[in-house]
Parts: C-alpha cells; structure tokens; sequence
C-alpha cells in the first residue's frame, strides 16, 4: 500500500481539497487562478478536477494517470478525477472504462496542442462529462424480486404448520 502524501506535497494538497472542493488548484500549476475558478461551473456531479505544478512528478512515479490514481484513493473518491500536471493531462475513473479515458485523454492532449493547458483540461472534462454513465442497482426489480420471495416463503411456512 502506498504511502499518505502530506499536506506540504502537491498531490496532499489536491487530497486535502477533495474534502470540501471539486476542484483543486496548486499556484506552481500551469493554469491561472482565474481559469481554475471556472471550472467549478464545468464539472458535473461526478467529475473533479486537480491542477498540479510539473513537479507533482516527482512525488510519483507512473506520469499523470498514477497520480490521478493516487489522488482518487487518497482522498476516498468516486466517479471520475482529470489532473492537469504541469502541461500534460491524467485521468481516473471508476465510471469510465481504462481504455475508454486514456483514448480521452489523448484526444484532448493531443487534439488540442494550439490550446492552453486549461483549455485542454476543459475539453477533456467536457469529454468525461458526456460519457454515459454505468446503469445503478435495478431497484424496483429487486424490490419486486424479494418480494416474490417472501410471498414463496410465507406460502411455505403456512403449508408446513398445516401439515404439522
């Protein structure tokens, strides 16, 4: 198991932040404040966003999607978590297939090189954010279900006193 990062590192930082903001913005980042402080009107319910100076890197190995992994398991998130490590774009998610958000994040890394870094990010949670979501528990189904059950278990238990 992984180490905690400290609240003097970036990735403890952008920990940190996750308990109460969705989106986290470290000022060695390559986005400005002022593009930062759009982006909570950008992110749905499911989505957060850290910006992270380059050297984030240096606290993990594996580029930008581990420590968008880090981040997420730090911090106890779900749904999915876009990073912006110095220029170069990371994501997580447990709503999105591994495959699906790389081919995400290539397309905004690569399909927008003449954009700045946050535009980028935008882009790429735009992306993430029009992705469909997983289908939850079928409720009623279950309900009904377990109901039909107890319905069989009742008639059951009323034979076997008859018999008795």
């Amino acid at each position: 198991m992984a180490h905690a990062h400290g609240p003097q590192t970036a990735i403890g930082r952008a920990v940190e932040a996750f308990g109460s903001v969705s989106v986290s913005w470290d000022p060695g980042s390559a986005v400005s404040e002022v593009e930062a402080g759009g982006f909570p009107g950008i992110v749905g319910s499911d989505a957060k966003v850290a910006f992270l100076p380059a050297s984030a890197s240096d606290e993990l190995g594996g580029g930008p999607d581990a420590i968008a992994e880090e981040i997420a398991r730090e911090a106890g998130l779900g749904g999915t978590l876009v990073v912006l490590v110095g220029r170069e774009l990371g994501a997580w998610s447990d709503d999105i297939s591994e495959s699906r958000l790389r081919k995400l994040v290539s397309e905004a890394q690569t399909g927008y090189r003449s954009v700045t870094p946050a535009g980028r990010a935008e882009s790429l949670v735009r992306a993430v954010g029009q992705e469909p979501k997983p289908a939850g528990p079928p409720w009623g189904w279950l309900a009904l279900g377990f109901g039909g059950l107890a319905v069989v278990l009742l008639v059951a238990a009323e034979r076997r006193v008859r018999r008795a």
